[in-house]
C-alpha cells in the first residue's frame, strides 16, 4: 500500500477536520504559473519541429475535400493546438497535491508553515473519491506528476507507458484498460499504438491524424465549413468525439489522454518536490458542470485572492476517516510556548472528536524558526 503527504497549516488541517471533506484547487490558482499548460507548448514545438508530419497526414487524405480542410486548419485557426487549447479553457482541472516525501524540511519549510503532514493510503484515496461521482463525464486521475521544463522537447520527456496512466469514472476502476482490453483484438494501428506507446511524440501524431480525420468527416457531412468561426468547429469536433463508442472510443480517449498528461506535465522548478496529483475534471465543455465552484480568501505574502475549487465529500461513510493514516505535527510547533505533550494530548483529544482515531506525533526533525 503506497502512503501519500499532504502538508497543510493548521487552519488548512481545521477545515479539513471540521468539514471532513477534500478540497481540490483550480490548477490556474496553483503556485507554479505554468502548471497544467506546458503540455500544449510542447505539442505546439513538437509540431513545428516536425511539419513533415502534418504534411504526410495532409497526403495521405487525397480527395475533393483537402483544400477546404487545409484552409479550416491552417487559414481558420483550427490547427490541433488550437483545438486543445480549446479544451483547455472549456474543461477546468482541479487538483489535490500530495508527495511521496514524507516528513521533508523542504515540504515542511514550503508548505507546512507550521501545521501538519497527513497520510493517507493512495489506493483507498482513490476508490474513496471514484464512489463519490455521479456522472459518467466525471473523471479523477491519480499519478506521479512528469517532470520537464519549457525548453525540451518531447523525446527528452521520460514517461511510463500509456497503459499504466490511472482513469477513472464512477463505472471503471481503470477507464484506459478497459478500453484498451476492448480493442486488443482488433487490427487497427493507432487504436493498439494509443495504449501501449511510451512516445509523446507518438501520441501527438495519433492525436493529429485522428483530429484531422474528424474534420474530414464534418466536411463530408456538411457540420462544418470554411466559413464558420473556429468555435464553432471545436465544438463540432468535440461533440463529435464525445459521442464515440464501442470500437471507436479509442478516439475519445485521444482527449482524455490529453487531459491527463496536461494536468501531469510539470516545470521542472519543483521536481523536489516528488508531486503525486490527485486531479478532478468533468469531460463537458458547456458551462453546466455537475460539480459546483465554491471560494475561499487564500492568504500569500504578497496580499489576498479568492481561489476557486470543488470538495469531495462522502455522504455514507467518513471519506477523510477511511483514507486517513497518520498525522504528523510540523517541527516549528516544537518551538510554540506550549508543553509538548501536552499538546500532543490535546491533538489527539481533538482529531477523536472529530472521529478520526489516528497516530498522531511530531516530526522526527527539529528547527529554530
Amino acid at each position: 500500500m503506497e502512503k501519500l503527504f499532504h502538508y497543510t497549516s493548521v487552519s488548512g488541517f481545521e477545515g479539513i477536520t471540521n468539514s471532513k471533506t477534500l478540497r481540490f484547487t483550480k490548477s490556474d490558482f496553483l503556485n507554479d504559473p505554468t502548471d497544467c499548460s506546458l503540455f500544449i507548448n510542447l505539442i505546439q514545438k513538437y509540431l513545428k519541429d516536425n511539419e513533415a508530419v502534418l504534411e504526410d497526414i495532409f497526403a495521405k487524405n487525397q480527395g475533393d475535400r483537402l483544400e477546404e480542410i487545409k484552409t479550416i486548419y491552417n487559414e481558420r485557426g483550427c490547427d490541433l493546438v488550437g483545438y486543445v487549447d480549446y479544451i483547455h479553457r472549456h474543461i477546468s482541472l482541479y487538483v489535490m497535491s500530495l508527495t511521496c516525501n514524507q516528513d521533508a524540511m523542504n515540504m515542511w519549510n514550503y508548505y507546512g508553515q507550521g501545521g501538519f503532514e497527513l497520510a493517507f493510503s493512495q489506493e483507498k484515496l482513490i476508490q474513496k473519491l471514484k464512489h463519490t461521482l455521479v456522472s459518467e463525464k466525471e473523471y479523477i486521475t491519480g499519478q506521479r506528476v512528469i517532470y520537464t521544463n519549457s525548453k525540451s522537447g518531447v523525446d527528452d520527456i521520460s514517461m511510463s507507458s500509456f497503459e499504466n496512466f490511472i482513469l477513472v469514472n464512477k463505472d471503471y476502476d481503470n477507464v484506459f484498460k478497459a478500453h484498451k482490453d476492448y480493442i486488443d483484438n482488433k487490427s487497427y494501428y493507432d487504436a493498439t499504438q494509443l495504449y501501449s506507446t511510451n512516445t509523446l511524440g507518438k501520441f501527438i501524431e495519433i492525436y493529429l491524424k485522428s483530429y484531422i480525420a474528424t474534420l474530414k468527416y464534418l466536411l463530408s457531412k456538411s457540420e462544418i465549413n470554411a466559413d464558420m468561426q473556429p468555435e464553432e468547429i471545436f465544438e463540432k469536433v468535440f461533440n463529435n468525439v464525445s459521442n464515440l463508442n464501442g470500437y471507436y472510443y479509442w478516439k475519445h480517449d485521444l482527449s482524455l489522454y490529453m487531459i491527463v498528461l496536461s494536468a501531469l506535465i510539470k516545470s521542472d522548478s519543483y521536481e523536489y518536490e516528488d508531486e503525486y496529483r490527485i486531479v478532478y475534471f468533468e469531460y463537458n465543455v458547456s458551462d453546466i458542470k455537475t460539480k459546483k465552484e465554491e471560494y475561499i480568501t487564500k492568504h500569500i505574502m504578497d496580499g489576498d485572492f479568492i481561489c476557486p475549487y470543488v470538495t469531495f465529500k462522502s455522504d455514507y461513510e467518513n471519506l477523510l476517516c477511511d483514507t486517513l493514516l497518520g498525522i504528523t505535527i510540523s517541527p516549528v510547533t516544537r518551538n510554540l510556548p506550549i508543553n509538548n505533550n501536552r499538546y500532543l494530548d490535546t491533538l489527539k483529544s481533538y482529531s477523536s472528536s472529530k472521529g478520526l482515531t489516528k497516530n498522531i506525533d511530531f516530526s522526527k526533525h527539529t528547527i529554530r524558526w
